[in-house]
């Protein structure tokens, strides 16, 4: 009996090794105000369903952030930003990691999918993982466009807030 508890000990604690919990970091929407300024929404919080073995090339799961988490350095605008992201009926951005491909180093591409004011759409982020005593580093970048989404960059009279949106993720994981 003894012999039988530790093996399933052994095997559920094993079963858990790869999972990654968020512990710190940021992930930031950049993007402009044509004529006007820059917008930098940042998130410091996400939700982390990732997984890894031994290698970054083992990563896998999927990483959320909620849109009420994303914060710029103006109120108002933020309350303009939730409209136009229709928060309260899209309330997540989930990207979906599919697959790692190593770029030689630490650098690494990741390939997924990401879902966006309901809509789903491929997405790749070019970056380092890191991985040092039991933390995972992960910084990378992308570039996405609102429309394709279904969301409609704001316009304020002859102010239009930029398409594109540039994505940098610069977070740590434990395990």
């Amino acid at each position: 009996m003894k012999k039988a508890s530790i093996a399933v000990l052994a095997l559920v604690a094993s079963m858990y090794a790869g999972n990654l919990s968020f512990e710190s970091g940021a992930i930031k929407a950049h993007t402009e105000v044509f004529g006007d300024a820059t917008i930098d929404p940042t998130a410091k919080r996400a939700t982390s369903h990732l997984v890894m073995e031994a290698t970054p090339l083992t990563l896998k799961g999927t990483i959320e952030v909620s849109m009420s988490d994303l914060i710029s350095d103006n109120k108002k605008r933020d309350e303009h930003m939730q409209e136009a992201l229709e928060s309260d009926s899209f309330p997540k951005a989930v990207f979906d990691v599919k697959e790692v491909v190593a770029k030689g180093g630490n650098n690494y591409t990741l390939k997924g999918t990401m879902n966006l004011h309901g809509v789903t759409k491929p997405l790749s982020f070019d970056g380092t993982i890191i991985e040092e005593g039991g933390k995972v580093h992960i910084k990378t970048v992308s570039t996405m466009k609102m429309t394709d989404f279904g969301i409609k960059p704001i316009k304020m009279v002859f102010l239009t807030v930029r398409d594109q949106v540039d994505l940098t993720v610069d977070i740590s994981l434990k395990r």
